[in-house]
């Protein structure tokens, strides 16, 4: 079984997003992080030289993710499957004080969901009772992911 450090797997769950995709390379145990820029570059065969010396190596990296067939590269959990708006949810309802609890859970409803929950947060001085929650949220993904796919995790590192 592959061992991946979970550390390397949370930085890469907070790095996801429109333009960042990761994944973990079942023989190496690393974790893969890569833009769109790079997938694009792999994609159209284009000339590494062309890219900065720091970025060639992604490139490369880029071309074996998207070669791969065998099921070597496992793409992490984007944020849409992480569901942070679920997360908020969750906190709010875990709360004591109930008042609190409402006046978050009216904020992630509408327009402007995570901003009016962020301002909430602040205003009610649970930010860093949050950020603890949510810390514990995506290192619970992270050990369900890796566990689903047949990673073990290495959790000291």
């Amino acid at each position: 079984m592959m061992r991946v450090k979970l550390s390397a797997v949370l930085e890469a769950l907070e790095m996801q997003g429109d333009e960042v995709h990761a994944s973990v390379d079942r023989v190496t145990g690393d974790v893969v992080v890569l833009t769109d820029e790079e997938l694009g570059a792999a994609e159209d065969e284009a000339d590494p030289s062309e890219f900065p010396e720091w970025q060639r190596p992604n490139i490369e990296q880029a071309k074996a993710v998207q070669a791969d067939e065998g099921g070597r590269f496992v793409a992490l959990p984007d944020r849409f499957e992480i569901d942070e708006w679920r997360m908020m949810r969750d906190f709010a309802m875990s709360l004591p004080d109930e008042g609190a609890s409402s006046d978050l859970l009216d904020a992630i409803h509408g327009r402007g969901a995570f901003r009016l929950f962020k301002d909430c947060l602040r205003r009610l001085d649970k930010e860093k009772a949050w950020f603890a929650f949510r810390d514990a949220q995506y290192r619970q993904v992270a050990v369900d992911w890796c566990h689903e796919n047949g990673i073990e995790v290495e959790e000291n590192a």
